[in-house]
């Protein structure tokens, strides 16, 4: 079926948002004001909602790049699909989980004033295991811990096995299996956010292996309508991407039930897909396809470089530095975070994640390329 070379640049677009939304986070949680009022609108504070468009996204994309070898089952071909899997997401998770070990041992010893209450809980020597082992999103801890964003990789990770399970049943079946699939997959996700009161979607180190399952099912359910062609003359204008991502916001901007996002988002995944006008050429421009490709780093380093401004910007504060004060500092502020996480994002998938990739899935597996989002 070819490449969607058109999805690429919304991962990397939605990755921008989550490190605007975690900028706010910084400067609302350690007292230094935030961005937009959040009284008056949520269009940044509930910039967590992308992450529910990567799971999405991610169910989207594994159906349609492994659905034909997956579906008929097979051990060699499950084999090689979690190979790659693995090589692609656990490289660059261990390595940014490395990175802030030395801030563990060190920033805590030379600066005490960092030791906050968070401390024990983000930088929890207790919580190397499940991080190690792609378990962090499975209520084994009392809050997020170390890259405080990776527990949506151990999350995606666990939802990569299940898909094991899943195409077969779905994949070049009759549709109404993947309508089934999909009912019980936002059925699972009402129910989560109903049993997890006063979350909202925004539910991670403790359910949050759930919230992704439930959101990747939707996903590879999506693919197989996006395969029969539903929708496809309704979605494939150039306007409906703009009107969706204009709802998108509007369900953010009003903090309506944030349910409401999540067909929102598929829907925006069809649209996209299915167009070959203005915004596919739009698209596949090479500033947004390279902003793509490194999205997955530019997720992983931003959380990096969270934690090591939260605990720093109080830090700098005790001993009279520079600390962002009022709106146009907290925007400057917002921007250098951005900055540092897209250079550093660069650099690290250049120098690091694309070769660790290759090689971990020449060691793990033999299986040739399959056509997917770079």
């Amino acid at each position: 079926m070819g490449r969607l070379d058109g999805l690429t640049p919304l991962r990397g677009l939605a990755a921008l948002w989550v490190v605007l939304f975690h900028a706010d986070v910084i400067l609302v949680y350690r007292q230094f004001g935030g961005l937009l009022d959040r009284s008056a609108t949520g269009l940044i504070s509930h910039g967590y909602l992308w992450v529910d468009f990567f799971f999405l996204l991610s169910g989207f994309i594994i159906a349609h790049a492994y659905g034909d070898r997956l579906g008929g089952g097979g051990v060699t071909a499950a084999r090689d699909y979690l190979a790659a899997r693995f090589a692609r997401i656990y490289p660059l998770h261990l390595a940014t989980l490395l990175m802030l070990i030395p801030l563990r041992l060190l920033a805590g010893a030379l600066f005490p004033a960092m030791r906050d209450g968070s401390w024990s809980s983000f930088m929890a020597w207790r919580a190397i295991p499940s991080n190690l082992l792609l378990t962090h999103a499975m209520n084994q801890h009392v809050y997020l811990s170390w890259n405080i964003v990776s527990w949506s990789i151990g999350a995606e990770w666990w939802s990569y096995v299940a898909a094991l399970g899943l195409l077969p049943l779905i994949h070049r079946r009759p549709l109404w299996r993947a309508g089934a699939a999909a009912f019980c997959g936002a059925a699972g996700l009402a129910a989560l956010v109903r049993l997890v009161p006063g979350h909202g979607l925004d539910i991670t180190f403790d359910y949050g292996s759930l919230r992704c399952l439930c959101e990747f099912t939707l996903g590879l359910a999506l693919y197989q309508a996006w395969r029969a062609g539903l929708l496809r003359e309704q979605l494939r204008s150039d306007i409906a991407p703009a009107v969706l991502l204009l709802a998108i916001a509007l369900v953010m901007h009003r903090r309506v039930d944030e349910l409401n996002a999540v067909p929102l988002f598929m829907l925006l995944i069809l649209a996209v897909s299915c167009n070959e006008g203005r915004v596919a050429r739009l698209l596949t421009a090479r500033p947004l396809q390279h902003l793509g490709e490194i999205s997955y780093a530019l997720y992983m380093m931003h959380g990096v470089w969270f934690m090591i401004l939260w605990f720093a910007l109080p830090e700098f504060q005790r001993r009279g530095l520079w600390v962002p004060q009022g709106a146009v500092q907290g925007w400057g502020f917002a921007v250098g975070f951005i900055a540092v996480s897209l250079l550093s994002a660069d650099l690290i998938h250049r120098a690091f994640e694309v070769k660790a990739r290759g090689w971990v899935r020449r060691v793990l597996s033999s299986a040739p390329p399959v056509p997917m989002l770079k």
